[in-house]
Order: C-alpha cells, then structure tokens, then sequence
C-alpha cells in the first residue's frame, strides 16, 4: 500500500470511490452539488490517494478552511488564528480496505503537511460518524466540541471538532 499526491488522472477513480462510500456509510452527509465538487472541492490546498494493488482505496485532502463557526471553535481551542490552522477533510475509505492502519496513514499524511506548512491540523466530522471519531480519537487527535453548522438551504448538521495532538513546535 502506499500513498502518493493525488493527479488529474485520479479523480475519477476517486469520484467512483466516493460513490461507493456514499452509499454503503452516507458519507458525506450533506452534499449540495454532485461527489466530483466534493472531492475536488475549492480551498484545495492539496490531496492525496492510497493505492493498493494500483487500485486507488483511499482519499484525504488538507484545505485551508472550513464552515465559520468550525474555524471560529478550533481557533478558540488552539490559540491560533484561523488562517493558520490546516483542515484536514475529504478523508475515506473503500471498505473491503478498512481496518488496515490506512485510514491513519492518510490522517497522518494530510496532518504532517499541514504542519510543514506551519499550519495546525484540525478537522471535522459529523456527529453521527462513529467509526471516524473512533479513528481521530485512537490517533490522539483532542475533541473541540461540537458546532452546529448551517447550511444556505437552511439544513444543519452537527459536527464534531478535532484539533491534532502537539503539531509541532509551536504547539
């Protein structure tokens, strides 16, 4: 297995993987526009893909934001302003690739970058997501709490706030 920065020529791969994963988990669960906007969303800072076997089975990305009252809780917790926190976000799996140390490489790779780049991780995730707070949570990223997010179509989401353990030496 390995993980690389992700190309052009992944992202269909990686929109047939997030068609699988949609399905079988929900994920993600708000979802305004079609899974290629999502995946390849704006605020891209960069992304990468797992392959197993030269099958791609695994996504995350790291942008520079996330909704207002995410950035406003993780930049309250941290002490840091909010345009020096990395979200990590876009990160999932192809379930018959689950329970294999790859969601932790992923997290672990989109974590690393944001602190190279003098940034503090963060992330969120929706509240009903058991699995994926279990696997922030074994990685010894530190629950925020939990934010309330409002959509334009007057949908809301809870989701819950993680900040990365000591990302470094200004952390």
């Amino acid at each position: 297995m390995s993980v690389r920065t992700r190309t052009e020529a992944d992202l269909n791969a990686c929109v047939q993987l997030a068609e699988v994963v949609h399905r079988v988990d929900g994920y993600p669960p708000y979802l305004p526009g079609d899974l290629r906007s999502f995946v390849a969303s704006p605020g891209l800072i960069e992304a990468w893909v797992a392959e197993r076997n030269g099958e791609i089975v695994g996504h995350v990305a790291l942008h520079g934001r996330s909704s207002d009252a995410v950035m406003a809780l993780a930049a309250g917790v941290t002490g840091q302003p909010p345009d020096r926190l990395g979200v990590v976000a876009r990160l999932f799996v192809a379930p018959a690739a689950r329970r294999d140390g790859l969601g932790g490489l992923l997290l672990g790779t989109a974590a690393s970058a944001a602190v190279e780049l003098g940034l503090w991780p963060i992330l969120d995730v929706a509240a009903q997501f058991d699995a994926a707070i279990s696997l922030y949570e074994k990685y010894g990223w530190r629950c925020a709490g939990t934010v309330t997010v409002h959509f334009g179509d007057a949908t809301t989401l809870d989701e819950v706030v993680y900040v990365a353990p000591n990302p470094g030496p200004e952390g």
